[in-house]
């Protein structure tokens, strides 16, 4: 005969410790744990009816010692429907398991291209006062970084944005608003 025992404990601990109290304590299998909500949380151990009450038993003197078993109960003998319906939920949860273990494998071509550049003098002498800039600017503290935005009147950000601003999205902002007023 084939029979279910169920212990409810409140927390994952304390579900881990009866499972593994249950489990070595007869010849029994786990079903399920089942996470419900609000802490609490299902073992199911399934086996002959003496080696389900003495897994039960030993998972609940476990619970109890650590001050989390809610409930335990035996089903001696399930009805046909009972453990078809076990069967179906263990049967769904390994379909699921399939369909995620499945490795995708994606080919990846690499593409190399080259930039010839004709004024690379000129290229870097016009982005190293900019890179300058930026380095002063990192320097600083954010609170100085928002005075600073502050005091430009920044068109892109509000005076809120702002106050909620990091360090890197002032900066940016800053040497945007720099470069739009030396264009202009």
């Amino acid at each position: 005969m084939i029979a279910l025992g169920m212990i409810e404990v409140r927390g994952y601990l304390g579900a881990i410790s009866a499972a593994d109290a249950a489990l070595k304590a007869a010849n029994v299998n786990l079903n399920n744990a089942e996470i419900i909500r609000g802490g609490l949380t299902t073992i199911e151990v399934v086996g002959d009816v003496a080696a389900v009450k003495a897994a039960i038993d030993a998972g609940t003197q476990v619970a109890k010692e650590l001050n989390c078993l809610i409930s335990s109960h035996v089903i001696a003998r399930l009805d046909e429907q009972t453990e078809e319906m076990m069967r179906k939920k263990v049967s769904e949860e390994e379909v699921i398991i399939e369909i995620v273990e499945e490795p995708v494998i994606e080919e990846v071509v690499a593409v190399e291209e080259f930039i010839e550049i004709e004024e690379p003098v000129a290229a870097i002498t016009e982005v190293a006062p900019a890179t300058d800039e930026r380095a002063e600017l990192m320097k600083m503290k954010v609170v100085d970084l928002r005075k600073k935005a502050y005091q430009m009147n920044l068109t892109t950000l509000t005076k809120k944005e702002i106050k909620f601003a990091n360090k890197t999205l002032l900066v940016e902002t800053i040497l945007a608003e720099l470069e739009r007023s030396d264009s202009e």
